[in-house]
């Protein structure tokens, strides 16, 4: 039976002195009954735990997109919730010289831009500059774990939406992921990975026997992750992704769009495994809040090797079917269009304004992959297919 690395930790404690230990977690870090990580580190008596870190989204996993997250108390258990996703998104060398460990466990997508992997690093960093021990209890990847696919982060499109030089869509589990920054980067604190039980790549997160525990306000669902590592990319337009609707990161659209003509350009770009429908919502949040939207829904029932090229081709077809009105949004303080950051280059932006065809487009802006997913194999945790 597939079991998660929390709950093969607790199975297989640490049989030493009481360890204090920081949870870095979210609402996901849960067992199949829904028990929180930091009830059971609380329950057991060879642990104290003394603080909660938080990503993005915070520790209900349920704050907005992008907006900061402040600290804040985990009441019933009297510890301190340090957000990571504000000021300062590195724990200070204060925060971690009173522990003897760290225990990271959040569900992932494997996907480059989803902000828990900067998280990560950024824990990884802070525990080796104070030479303390890292924990990851992995979890699976929903991606599959076997495709890479997308750009690889380009020199000066870093940010926290692109914090690893890895590829859009990285095939690792997180504990894969750890491994690798650590090893790659030579850090010489203790790192550990509770590997999950009865799992190999790819498996489909249904068949895990497993509940889907949300990991961000717009994740309702593994439909959703499944073509967000391309859709996601309408977040760098003035087109809705869907968020505030019952289908985000499915539902594509905007007021005025001319939804027939739009799928009437797309379908004969996608593969057999999605489809693709038009569709109008109403978003509660986000773009467009309150007014009616026009697009298509997209949908695939298992992880497919072209999500990336799924949303460039749905950002193509959209500017092939609608000429002028897509356009590449800004964000404060940021040199390049957003778009160029969560692609991790300006190259699919770029080609698709000069209107080349979605396969080139990615075909050329994903130069370095295959050599990372050649690269990555020694850091493989489970059995690929």
């Amino acid at each position: 039976m597939f079991k998660p690395g929390i709950e093969v930790f607790f199975e297989n404690p640490l049989l030493q002195k009481r360890l204090r230990v920081a949870a870095v977690t979210n609402f996901t870090g849960r067992n199949r009954q829904g028990r929180h990580l930091v009830n059971l580190l609380a329950e057991d008596n060879r642990y104290l735990l003394a603080r909660i870190f938080t990503p993005e989204h915070g520790f209900s996993s349920d704050a907005p997109d992008g907006e900061h997250v402040a600290n804040s108390r985990e009441n019933s258990l009297e510890v301190d919730i340090i957000s990571l996703y504000g000021p300062n998104k590195k724990p200070s060398g204060e925060l971690l010289k009173d522990l003897d460990l760290l225990i990271y466990d959040i569900q992932d997508l494997g996907v480059r831009f989803y902000t828990y992997i900067s998280t990560l690093r950024n824990i990884l960093d802070a525990a080796n500059e104070a030479g303390l021990p890292v924990i990851v209890f992995d979890r699976p990847d929903v991606m599959g774990g076997k495709t890479v696919e997308g750009p690889m982060l380009q020199t000066g499109f870093s940010s926290f939406v692109g914090h690893l030089p890895i590829a859009l869509r990285y095939g690792l589990t997180p504990g894969e992921l750890a491994k690798w920054w650590h090893t790659r980067n030579g850090m010489k604190n203790q790192l550990s990975i509770t590997c999950c039980e009865d799992y190999r790549c790819p498996t489909r997160f249904e068949s895990l026997d497993f509940p889907w525990f949300k990991p961000s306000p717009s994740m309702p669902n593994v439909a959703t992750a499944l073509l967000y590592p391309g859709t996601c990319l309408f977040e760098g337009t003035n087109i809705s992704e869907g968020r505030g609707s019952d289908y985000p990161f499915r539902n594509l659209g905007a007021p005025g769009i001319n939804a027939d003509s739009w799928l009437e350009c797309i379908r004969p770009l996608l593969s057999e495994q999605v489809k693709a429908t038009t569709t109008s919502f109403v978003p509660t949040f986000s773009k467009f809040t309150g007014e009616t939207c026009h697009g298509i829904r997209l949908t695939c029932e298992q992880p497919i090797t072209d999500s990336v090229y799924t949303g460039v081709a749905a950002l193509w077809s959209l500017m092939q079917s609608h000429p002028g009105l897509v356009e590449f949004t800004d964000r404060p303080n940021l040199e390049h269009p957003f778009i160029d950051y969560l692609a991790g280059t300006d190259r699919i932006r770029k080609g698709l304004l000069a209107g080349e065809k979605p396969d080139v487009i990615i075909s050329e802006s994903s130069a370095g992959s295959a050599e990372f997913a050649a690269q990555r194999e020694e850091f493989f945790l489970y059995p690929r297919d």
